[in-house]
């Protein structure tokens, strides 16, 4: 049996320390392929310089190294730091224990989660009982949140507490070991095969809901997840970020927060569901607000929750609908729409929409939609802007009108093409229609000269002419759509 131990440090060292300290003991109990990786998480404080003096100092090197991480970048990227470099050794751990630096092992702790574990080979995931330094349980077990947990935690009224009591996420304190939905990641070890099957932590997340979301994609392919109480680990609850102190008044929630709840409900469940639930819970949070007011009930949410809530329901201010995009744009090209950037602009935009429309059987009529458009623009203004190219906001195209000469035309001799010509395929995907030049062509820039055209000898073809049939020989080509000239005579010389 091998084991991993994993503690993320931010600006905690002493913190860091004292449960190394906790765990000296432990782990001499334990198996010598017991080993213990310290993250800094880009501490920047002196924190690292601190922990490898106490490792050093303690002589505690043959069992903890210190990896210093080049960014903070939350606690799912940190511990997979530590993590994805032992599961890709050549001798990865079969346990990972994510330990919190603001915790104190008890005797027997660690112990205790693996002779479960090693017990126990269907489950995935076991969790420990975490307590106060006085020995007062905290709620450690959980089930998954759900519209009508978010509703109970919020309106906290008694009768609707009981009637979803099944519902209610934090579970009252078992004392035995049982089967429970997911448990807290400040004490949670994982074997080996989760990680073969579903990954590491989902670094989408900075802080909060990772642990959850690790043990929902664990439960949706069949490992079990356990509380385990005899493995006692003191929590110091709050300490290492801050934000659930329970001992002071509490502080407003921080962005990451509501990022991970929007990214928990959106990715777990569908966009209707989570616009559902948000909504309950704003309109139980005023319920509960006026009946706090009418009952004198001291507040029990942070600063400013409710506003911090609902702007955090919609969407980002950048992520505009297709219309608020494409009206940005028309704006920015001067409200002309014939403008050939703004409608190459409106068509890769529309492209771009149109893959986020489920089910896939509606998006099929659109892609053919897009296509049409596409191909239109490409062909006949000689932009290539696919939907695949990421777009800011009021994106504008110069369109230069250059010479663009596409398959099956074929130049006469001696004919002179100038202002920024390009020689291609009217499409892609036909890679042998290639234009045909004569002898002694003098190609310089400025026409378009699109599909199947046929360019006799001694043709004149105008600055920025765009040429869509077929040129007779000795005429003259100029504007856009190309007019033909009266003829010239074959002794004529060829200009732009």
């Amino acid at each position: 049996m091998s084991l991993l131990i994993v503690i993320l440090n931010y600006k905690t060292a002493q913190l860091t320390i004292d449960c190394l300290g906790s765990l000296a003991q432990e782990v001499s109990k334990l198996s010598p392929f017991t080993k213990v990786a310290v993250v800094d998480n880009a501490s920047a404080d002196g924190s690292s310089e601190k922990i490898q003096q106490a490792i050093t100092q303690n002589q505690w090197q043959d069992w903890v190294s210190l990896i210093d991480s080049p960014q903070n970048g939350g606690y799912a990227m940190g511990n997979n730091f530590a993590i994805r470099e032992a599961l890709s050794s050549d001798a990865p751990p079969d346990y990972v224990l994510l330990l919190n630096p603001d915790t104190v092992i008890r005797a027997g702790a660690v112990q205790e989660l693996v002779k479960f574990m090693e017990a126990n080979p269907k489950v995935g995931i076991a969790g420990s009982r975490l307590e106060d330094p006085d020995g007062t349980a905290q709620c450690s077990a959980f089930r998954f949140p759900s519209i009508w947990s978010e509703m109970d935690s919020t309106l906290r009224l008694g009768l609707v507490s009981k009637l979803f009591s099944q519902y209610v996420i934090a579970l009252p304190i078992p004392d035995q070991n049982c089967q429970v939905d997911w448990v807290a990641g400040a004490s949670m070890i994982v074997r080996k095969a989760v990680f073969d099957k579903i990954g590491l932590l989902d670094e989408e997340y900075f802080m909060y809901f990772e642990e959850l979301d690790f043990c929902l994609q664990a439960h949706r392919v069949g490992w079990e997840c356990w509380y385990v109480p005899s493995s006692r680990v003191v929590h110091l609850v709050g300490q290492s970020s801050g934000v659930t102190n329970t001992t002071g008044l509490l502080k407003r929630r921080p962005q990451y927060w509501f990022d991970s709840r929007n990214r928990y409900f959106l990715k777990n469940h569908s966009k209707s569901y989570k616009i559902l639930t948000d909504f309950i819970v704003v309109l139980s949070y005023l319920v509960w607000s006026i009946r706090r007011i009418i009952q004198n009930k001291p507040p029990a949410d942070p600063p400013y929750f409710l506003q911090d809530f609902l702007k955090n329901i919609l969407p980002a201010k950048e992520q505009l609908g297709l219309f608020e995009q494409i009206k940005e744009d028309w704006i920015a090209h001067g409200k002309d729409w014939t403008k050939p950037g703004f409608r190459a602009v409106a068509v890769a935009r529309f492209g771009q929409w149109r893959m986020g429309v489920e089910p896939k059987i509606l998006r099929a009529p659109l892609s053919i939609i897009y296509r049409f458009f596409y191909r239109y623009v490409r062909n006949v203004y000689g932009i290539d802007l696919p939907y695949t190219v990421q777009l800011g906001r009021r994106v504008i195209i110069e369109h230069q009108s250059a010479i663009i000469i596409h398959g099956y035309a074929e130049i006469g001799d001696d004919s002179i093409l100038r202002q920024g010509v390009t020689l291609g395929n009217r499409y892609l995907d036909h890679p042998l229609e290639a234009p045909k030049l004569g002898k002694k062509v003098n190609v310089g820039a400025g026409a378009k000269i699109l599909g199947g055209v046929n360019i006799g000898d001694g043709v004149n073809i105008g600055a920025n002419a765009v040429v869509l049939k077929d040129i007779p020989a000795y005429h003259t080509a100029i504007g856009i759509p190309a007019k033909l000239l009266p003829p010239k005579s074959s002794t004529s010389i060829i200009s732009e």
